[in-house]
């Protein structure tokens, strides 16, 4: 079956398998066998795909040494110049070199799936080709958290307006071009390249761009340039002021924070509710206590290891270990604030419905912002296909066999810590309630 450019969805999809399961049954398995098959696909689409992960493709790859464990960056302080004489025959003071160094610890991750005997290992079947492509999407997702995450845990935090905390963001904290200005020109003052084009990055949602468009600045950059093709068609910025602007569809808009109480820092969820016109906010920590039952209370924020039903079948897909989850109904069941023992606070909703709040990171970028390291050669994504019977003893009559993928060494981190930016606001549509 041939192939050409305007073949496309699943009829190309099914077309390279049967393609593949040709050139089995003509060549043999030496040519193309079913494992190839896979890991090919795998690496295809990560090579294809990878692109459309916005913080994943910011990392700076530099491998650690075999035997190490983690990778040491050494950040060297600069010698400055000056413009004092030399006194004649009395040898200068002595500089003094100094570093410093951050340590970035890598891990392992992976996935697998197992189907029964009815699936055939030994040709190209298309349940497996699937989720051999969607294991392929789920792995680049993968490293795209990683990278989020690190990203974001070390980012320097400024909120839309430079109010002083997070709390004091409200519904009418909106994004604004002068914000943006404020934070590259903070870049430049301590010395943070920007990230190439001689431009800052800035990397957010579409709802901040929804916004953008109507900013003051913005609009007289249409202005004076005569010019709203670009952004008018695609709702996306131009470079301007030294930036350049790229949206993502998994920028992090949530209303979770820490919150520092009595100098300990807790896990925060910060709420909204909507009387008429009126806003009103209210913030709850990982050990606010919600009413159950009568004279039953838990904490509000849980933990839980499970599978994730998928939106479409409404059936367990995903297994995720370890989620957190905050009990916002629980909450807003508990309608009666009391005082708790030992000072705990058992709040309540007082009879209102209340809503996470949700505020969008958006992150502004410099040079040496990211570094992905790892194990020389251990740091990429490996497929795995087990044929039934592989378990041995764990598989005694051949009833099952799996696929999945492991990545053996990574880790993020950063070699310029000022050159992050964390910038919290409110665009008008995140919180439509």
């Amino acid at each position: 079956m041939l192939l050409n450019a305007s073949t496309t969805g699943s009829d190309a999809f099914n077309g390279y398998i049967a393609l593949a399961n040709t050139q089995i049954a003509k060549y043999g398995k030496q040519i193309l066998n079913p494992d190839v098959f896979y890991t090919t696909q795998l690496l295809d689409t990560i090579r294809v795909d990878g692109a459309q992960y916005i913080y994943f493709r910011y990392a700076e790859t530099q491998p650690m040494t075999e035997k190490a464990n983690k990778l040491q960056v050494r950040r060297w302080a600069p010698l400055q110049g000056h413009t004092v004489p030399l006194t004649e025959g009395i040898p200068p003071i002595t500089d003094k070199g100094s570093v410093e160094m951050y340590e970035i610890d890598t891990n392992q991750y992976g996935r697998y799936m197992e189907f029964s005997d009815k699936v055939d290992l030994k040709m190209v079947d298309p349940v497996i080709a699937h989720y051999a492509s969607e294991y392929s999407l789920v792995a680049v997702e993968t490293l795209d958290l990683l990278a989020r995450e690190a990203l974001f845990a070390i980012a320097n935090k400024t909120y839309a307006g430079y109010v002083a905390t997070f709390e004091n963001l409200t519904q009418a904290s909106k994004p604004t071009m002068t914000d943006l200005r404020k934070i590259t020109l903070g870049l430049k003052k301590q010395l943070v390249k920007p990230r190439s084009n001689s431009r800052y990055h800035v990397i957010a949602g579409p709802d901040f761009f929804f916004d953008m468009i109507d900013d003051t600045l913005v609009k007289n950059y249409m202005t004076i340039n005569q010019t709203t093709k670009t952004m008018y068609e695609t709702a996306m910025l131009v470079p301007m002021f030294n930036m350049e602007f790229y949206e993502t569809l998994i920028c992090p808009t949530h209303g979770q924070f820490t919150k520092i109480v009595s100098t300990v820092g807790k896990k925060a969820l910060r709420l909204v509710e909507k009387t008429g016109d009126v806003y009103s906010y209210l913030t709850v920590t990982e050990d606010t206590l919600i009413t159950t039952a009568p004279g039953v209370t838990k904490k509000m924020l849980g933990t839980v290891s499970g599978y994730v039903n998928d939106n479409r079948t409404g059936e367990a897909a995903s297994y995720i270990p370890n989620q957190e989850i905050w009990d916002l109904d629980g909450f807003n069941a508990t309608a009666n604030a009391v005082s708790g023992d030992a000072g705990t606070n058992i709040i309540g909703n007082g009879g209102k419905t209340y809503y996470e709040f949700n505020v969008q990171h958006v992150l502004i970028l410099g040079k040496d912002a990211l570094l992905r390291t790892g194990i020389s050669g251990q740091d990429s994504v490996k497929m795995y296909t087990k044929a039934k019977g592989s378990a041995g003893v764990l598989d005694p009559i051949d009833q099952r066999q799996s696929i999945g993928f492991k990545i053996n060494d990574v880790g993020f981190g950063s070699a310029r810590l000022e050159a992050i930016v964390d910038y919290m606001c409110v665009p008008s549509q995140c919180n439509v309630i």
